[in-house]
């Protein structure tokens, strides 16, 4: 039932006293036909009502026990979101059910082959499943993906600092910024890590909030803030729910320069992610309602630039060398690509089928690459994306880092010449949606640095994990899958 339906049915209940119920009756009944009739088909409305009415659905069947129709509610999520995680675990679990198992294997291989972990022994449903050998294989396959890999070497330990979220870097000086979204400060060192002090915040800057991210304009002398008001701030207020601004701070002093808010539209706004390209103008990502806004030099408010229906989450951007593309995060969506110069020129990046593009936060871009950091996947990585020479392709996948001990939700980080220094870990599963710990005290957050071009370019599933057994000292054989349990 509709809303405007709802809405028909409850006006009703309320006219006035002695109206024959048999007339109203009817009038309700036609006009809730015809709210009913003006609804488009549900593949035609937007995926995020699609797949509200999907979760819905799944979980209707899941409670009723009815692993057929799970199944098929499901399969529809997991064509929607074809990198999320959990529906394809649901998938595996809900096939097992019904012993399909060819389609279960099917699912568990493509997970394997994206290189994605599993720890499949804690479902029951799968118990039929453990005397097949391809069931044995692709168990051990997603077990061993939990394991570290790669190598990355700590730059700082952060256990000052509550909520770190934004880096940024002066290639001119060679400082480091911090900034933080409980404080709303901004904080600076000499590059090699330790000895941070306050470069702006709320106590100079009342226009500062939580922090989100930082770039540095060095050919102007700016340093460039997504700041907005969320709950987790220290000094949030109901009546900056929403609110989001680009502010330019001197990048010698921290004066700020200019503020530039949206133009209000009554929609909450939370800029997440920045670029900046050559000629100054600013490109920022909005989080809360998907898009990406443009800031051109001399401009006082940013003006909405690129955005679609079907995004959920606008996370990282980055711009190609030459600034001619603009390379955008979505978090359940993937990775899409935008001419600078004409926005209605946009692709979804093309890339091979074993790649798994779900769950980016930080997207970078480094000498014809780009640099991902994945922390809504099993195991949370690091990727190297080679692109090809038109730039909307990826040609080759190496993983720089992989369920590091460090590893904790890392989210953010900053190119400092061949390397990516970034956040392993954050404070968000420690903290309340007001930004109160949850805990006796908050770990501390690791700054760390992984070299981005001593990766050794693999397949992100088989040739990943074999390289990480011979890491390991381990040379035994793969076993050969006899069959899939249906005969």
């Amino acid at each position: 039932m509709t809303l405007k339906t709802i809405g028909l049915l409850l006006a009703a209940s309320f006219c006035v006293a002695g109206a024959p119920l048999t007339g109203l009756a009817q009038e309700t009944d036609r006009q809730a036909s015809a709210a009913q009739s003006e609804r488009p088909p549900l593949e035609e409305m937007p995926q995020r009502f699609q797949i509200a009415f999907w979760l819905n659905q799944a979980a209707l069947a899941f409670d009723d026990q009815d692993y057929e129709d799970w199944a098929q509610a499901t399969e529809r999520l997991h064509a929607l979101r074809p990198y999320n995680q959990d529906f394809m675990t649901h998938l595996v679990r809900a096939y097992a059910h019904q012993e399909r198992f060819s389609e279960a294997y099917n699912m568990m291989l493509m997970m394997q082959q994206q290189g994605l972990a599993a720890d499949w022994s804690q479902f029951e449903e799968l118990e039929p499943m453990h005397e097949h050998r391809l069931y044995q294989h692709l168990s051990q396959l997603m077990n061993d993906a939990f394991q570290p890999f790669g190598e990355a070497r700590e730059v700082d330990t952060l256990d000052q600092i509550e909520m770190p979220e934004a880096l940024a870097h002066d290639p001119a000086s060679g400082r480091l910024f911090i900034g933080g979204i409980r404080d709303g400060q901004i904080l600076v060192s000499d590059g090699d890590g330790g000895d941070w002090q306050v470069f702006a915040g709320p106590d100079s800057n009342d226009e500062l909030m939580a922090v989100l991210d930082l770039e540095v304009d060095s050919e102007r002398g700016h340093l460039w803030v997504a700041t907005a008001a969320l709950t987790q701030f220290r000094g949030f207020r109901e009546a900056d729910q929403g609110r989001t601004a680009l502010l330019k701070l001197d990048l010698e002093t921290g004066e700020q320069l200019s503020s530039h808010r949206l133009i209000p539209d009554r929609m909450p706004h939370v800029f997440g992610s920045l670029a900046v390209a050559a000629d100054g103008t600013v490109f920022a990502a909005d989080t809360a309602t998907p898009g990406i806004y443009r800031l051109s030099p001399g401009e006082r408010h940013p003006q909405p630039f690129f955005g679609h229906p079907n995004f959920s989450s606008m996370r990282g951007i980055a711009l190609s060398g030459d600034g001619s593309k603009l390379y955008l995060a979505d978090y359940e969506v993937g990775i899409f690509v935008v001419d600078t110069a004409d926005a209605s020129r946009a692709w979804k990046l093309a890339t091979p089928e074993n790649l798994n593009e779900g769950g980016i936060d930080g997207l970078y871009w480094w000498d014809g690459f780009l640099v991902a950091i994945q922390n809504g996947i099993n195991p949370e990585r690091i990727l190297r994306l080679k692109l090809g020479d038109d730039g909307l392709g990826v040609i080759e996948v190496a993983p720089l880092a992989a369920s590091l001990p460090e590893f904790d939700t890392p989210t953010y980080g900053v190119m400092v010449g061949n390397e990516l220094v970034f956040l392993a870990n954050s404070h968000w599963h420690h903290v309340d949606a007001r930004g109160r710990r949850t805990g006796r005290s908050m770990p501390p957050v690791h700054l760390m640095a992984t070299q981005i071009d001593s990766a050794r370019v693999l397949g992100v599933g088989q040739e990943m994990l074999e390289e990480l057994l011979r890491r390991r000292g381990e040379s035994q054989g793969q076993a050969q899958p006899e069959d899939d349990g249906e005969g």
